[in-house]
């Protein structure tokens, strides 16, 4: 790593850190008048008054200045030290081939042209079926969350929403696995026709820089494998806290919040 690129990397994490504590100031300063208001009133109602508000966003100017000050200086300090961009080998299949097709000819290997044509339609085949499933869900979860049958009362809400989740997340779920199929399809297929693609498109029988850098594209197809991992979790634990905040009550308060917000504070009342 170059010097200029370490100054980048040193000023981003002190900008990083920076807007975190920035973040933590202002996530304190609503705790502290939400367990203020708490303390003396005993309720939520009034606690976020303008004067309550103001008053604290005040104590919080100087912080914020400068940290729009340093967002200045961020522009500065990548302005003042440039790095060349890192030219990596091209290892993205689905591209080559897209790149390759386009210049494939049928005489040099008929065979291998009919081969990749009936793989082709086998392509499309999967995308259409996975569009078409994609297009199904989403016309269940808008049929069932447009169903004014389906949200009976402010009293209901909590079941409401239970039987939302159970009825719109499969459909969701299954469309994302669709979706996720489909793209290792694509990679599949990409792989399985490239040999011939280069072949009908006159490129070099010497190894190309994907294939010199299998490894390195495997490793970081684990990596890609393990960041969906991560995204998986996020959502299933995401599903939890609604589904554990449906059962104790959580939705109703949101929703009640959510009027008194509405009604209240913007005036649509």
């Amino acid at each position: 790593m170059g010097r200029n690129a370490k100054i980048r990397l040193a000023y981003s994490v002190f900008l990083g850190v920076f807007t975190a504590v920035v973040g933590i100031l202002f996530l304190a300063g609503a705790a502290e008048l939400y367990y203020a208001g708490v303390a003396e009133t005993g309720e939520i109602h009034g606690m976020y008054s303008r004067e309550a508000v103001g008053a604290r966003l005040l104590e919080l100017l100087t912080p914020v200045v400068l940290w729009i000050v340093a967002i200045v200086l961020g522009v500065f300090v990548y302005a003042l030290f440039p790095v060349a961009p890192e030219r990596k080998p091209y290892r993205d299949g689905v591209k080559i081939y897209a790149r390759l097709s386009r210049r494939a000819q049928a005489d040099k290997d008929p065979e291998a042209f009919e081969k990749v044509r009936r793989m082709e339609k086998i392509r499309l085949g999967v995308r259409i079926v996975s569009a078409a499933f994609c297009l199904l869900s989403a016309v269940m979860c808008i049929v069932y969350l447009a169903g004014a049958a389906n949200f009976t009362s402010l009293a209901e809400v909590n079941s409401d929403i239970l039987k939302m989740v159970a009825n719109v997340l499969p459909w969701v779920g299954a469309a994302l696995l669709v979706l996720f199929g489909e793209a290792a399809f694509e990679g599949a297929f990409a792989k399985k026709v490239l040999p011939q693609v280069k072949l009908l498109a006159g490129a070099a029988p010497a190894p190309s820089k994907w294939e010199t850098g299998v490894q390195k594209a495997s490793a970081v197809a684990k990596n890609k494998y393990v960041l969906l991992g991560v995204r998986c979790a996020l959502f299933a634990l995401a599903v939890v806290f609604l589904v554990l905040g449906s059962l104790n009550g959580g939705a109703k308060g949101v929703l009640v919040k959510a009027i008194n917000i509405c009604t209240e504070c913007i005036g649509l009342g």
